[in-house]
């Protein structure tokens, strides 16, 4: 199998913003790592996944080790899950090498994943490859092994509902229709998707699934992920909170992922140049371009309920046309193994210890009426479409091929008719 089969099977990465998991492929790392380390509360697709199809999964990341030239294949997994790990030891074969880490947040970061499988820093601004390593999730490694091109997206359906599940949809698939299926256990709720801490609320249940959804969190209105979404749904509400309320206590930059590995992330002086910008001067920190968005300092550090993650997104928005921080090279804060914030301490943050976390893989099959299947949903060019109204198309049939190299096909989901295109998507009618 070679970069461009990847590419022609649509496979995007399936655990981030959909970075084309061919162009990743054409690296030469010495390392190359599974990440299996899933930290979003109350999702589960990875390790389902890996209990259900290992021998899928694990042919993946052969794949790709052999692809890439890889020295040593990694698998970072959380040491809780023994089980899975046991069995895992009985697949694996040299060059592979299963390494367990600590049930933290944000574990499944690629960055902060890379440092705690390998102890290495990728310096701020870089990508993996400059400290000699590759990261692939463990649904991309699944969909490089899987007969034909990618139709479905695994995600967990978890929270306010009777039984989460882990469920094989297919692409262009309405949030309500996933839905239908489930029977929430509060009269008032909201949807999350993406997951508690990195993903955002849907108030239009219309959106679809696509090769990046991970999971659907169902919440109460009056939750502290929904009430913090609404609180801070724009950059003003953002600014202006810190301009009020901000006491420059620091908990946000203590307890800040990038910052604890050198990064110069330092959401307080994020916090504190919105206070003190005036709309003539706009005061700066470059340092926090490198800030991940893992919303760790708004939803957990921060004692006062404010939004540090909100204000160094502005920065980033602001440090685009600025010269780049020069204050390289980093290394780790020493107190960084003391300031991992277990994953039972956010849970009991977010207020979801009272959700069943789990979230076994089902046999359902879901068969939706219609899909409207995005033209882009991945980093890069959107695809562009090449069948016409009217045309009758079977499950796996290329509907829009890649514009460019960094850019991927896109394939029918379902049997059927195209009822519509447009310039963002695709519309595929079952037919009875």
């Amino acid at each position: 199998m070679t970069p461009e089969d990847i590419k022609n099977k649509g496979i995007v990465g399936a655990g981030g913003a959909g970075f084309p998991a061919h162009v990743k492929l054409k690296s030469r790392p010495e390392i190359l790592i599974m990440n299996a380390a899933e930290c979003e509360p109350l999702l589960h697709k990875d390790k389902e996944l890996l209990l259900r199809h290992m021998d899928e999964v694990l042919e993946g990341f052969r794949i790709a080790i052999e692809m890439t030239g890889a020295k040593r294949g990694i698998i970072g997994i959380k040491e809780k899950h023994q089980t899975l790990i046991q069995s895992l030891i009985r697949h694996v074969r040299n060059p592979v090498e299963i390494v367990p880490i600590g049930d933290f947040y944000p574990a499944g970061d690629e960055i902060t994943l890379i440092w705690a499988v390998t102890g290495r820093v990728v310096q701020p601004g870089q990508l993996p490859i400059s400290a000699g390593c590759l990261v692939q999730n463990v649904e991309t490694l699944y969909n490089m092994a899987a007969p034909g091109p990618v139709t479905h997206k695994i995600l967990t359906v978890a929270g306010e509902i009777e039984r989460p599940l882990t469920l094989r949809i297919p692409l262009g698939t309405a949030f309500s229709d996933v839905m239908s299926l489930f029977r929430t256990t509060h009269r008032d709720v909201r949807l999350r998707s993406g997951g508690l801490m990195m993903g955002k609320m849907e108030n239009d249940w219309s959106s679809v699934i696509d090769k990046t959804t991970g999971g659907l969190i169902v919440l109460p209105a009056d939750h502290v992920c929904v009430v913090t979404a609404e609180r801070y749904a724009t950059p003003e509400l953002t600014d202006r909170t810190a301009k009020a309320s901000c006491d420059q206590c620091s908990f946000c930059t203590e307890l800040c992922p990038r910052y604890l590995l050198g990064h110069p992330v330092r959401p307080e002086t994020a916090m504190r140049n919105r206070m003190f910008t005036r709309p003539d001067m706009d005061l700066l920190h470059t340092g926090n371009a490198f800030c991940c968005e893992c919303n760790l300092c708004t939803l957990y550090s921060c004692p006062e309920g404010l939004d540090p993650r909100g204000a160094a997104v502005i920065e980033k928005k602001l440090s685009r046309n600025r010269p780049a921080w020069e204050g390289l090279p980093v290394s780790p804060h020493p107190m960084m193994p003391y300031r991992k914030v277990p994953m039972h301490k956010l849970k009991q943050r977010l207020d979801v210890l009272r959700y069943t976390d789990e979230g076994p893989l089902s046999d359902i099959r879901m068969e939706p009426g219609s899909v409207t299947i995005p033209l882009k949903q991945h980093i890069g060019k959107p695809a562009r479409c090449t069948v016409q109204e009217g045309a009758l198309v079977r499950t796996g049939d290329c509907i829009a091929e890649a514009d460019g190299d960094m850019s991927v096909p896109v394939h029918a989901s379902i049997d059927g008719r195209v009822a519509g295109i447009s310039d963002t998507f695709i519309v595929i009618q079952r037919q009875s």
